[in-house]
């Protein structure tokens, strides 16, 4: 594996809540997040390898993510984190729970993510105008349009692009990663995860059509949605303050 040197930010002190970003984002999406529960736990984001203030080339698999991951939680010596994965972050949740199950963590926190990224007949859930037809030119030629319903809060827009124009990702180094991320079928790990795991889907989400979340707790008892309006795929970024109610009554419930 190439080596790499992640850049990792750490605040506060107590239970440790690890935050994932999406495909081609910055640790910086989670400034809102990171200010608020760093009050009362160990808040923790990184920049994937090669993205953001990380160094090293981009990953090529969502595996190369999942070790990046345990290299973190091991790094900081983390008892039982809280996951919380943004969009593709979620693959790399999952990709750590297939590789890593020794590795105990108190829940897991899906944001605005399918399980299954591609549509097939018997799963409308995916991406939305995403097949195995496809997802060749997807893969090239990214879907217009916005992520979010109204744009990022403020606070969250400014050290967002600070980080995007210091670092500009490149989406042609990120295909591999991408392919992967979107050829993954996650639904068999999802309807038999053990930890406690909460959904938070965007009821006006501009990239999936919401049901899976649905689909998944009818096949699973550990698994329960929370449906947040008025914001699109950044929910956390978007109105964080509905998302950070959400979270933090869910880590009430499940420490």
């Amino acid at each position: 594996m190439p080596e790499a040197k992640l850049a990792i930010q750490t605040e506060g002190s107590g239970r440790p809540v690890v935050f994932l970003n999406g495909f081609g984002s910055y640790k910086e999406i989670w400034t809102a997040q990171m200010a608020t529960f760093s009050r009362r736990a160990q808040t923790v984001c990184f920049d994937y390898r090669g993205q953001g203030e990380s160094i090293g080339a981009v990953a090529t698999s969502l595996e190369q993510l999942a070790d990046d991951l345990l290299a973190v939680i091991k790094g900081l010596n983390l008892t039982r984190p809280l996951l919380v994965a943004h969009s593709m972050g979620a693959s790399v949740l999952w990709a750590f729970r297939q590789k890593y199950p020794e590795v105990a963590v108190s829940g897991l926190v899906i944001v605005d993510q399918s399980p299954k990224m591609i549509n097939t007949p018997d799963w409308p859930y995916g991406f939305q105008g995403l097949t195995a037809r496809t997802a060749p030119v997807q893969l090239v030629r990214p879907r217009p349009g916005h992520e979010t319903l109204h744009g990022m809060a403020p606070q969250v827009m400014n050290t967002f692009i600070r980080a995007e124009s210091r670092h500009p990702f490149s989406h042609e180094a990120g295909l591999a990663l991408l392919k992967n991320h979107y050829e993954a079928d996650w639904r068999g790990a999802a309807t038999a995860e053990t930890a406690p795991t909460l959904f938070v889907t965007a009821l006006q989400t501009p990239y999936f059509n919401n049901g899976y979340g649905q689909w998944v707790m009818r096949r699973n008892a550990h698994v329960r949605e929370v449906m947040i309006p008025n914001c699109g795929h950044d929910i956390m970024a978007e109105v964080p303050e509905p998302f950070n109610q959400t979270l933090r009554h869910f880590m009430m419930q499940n420490k």
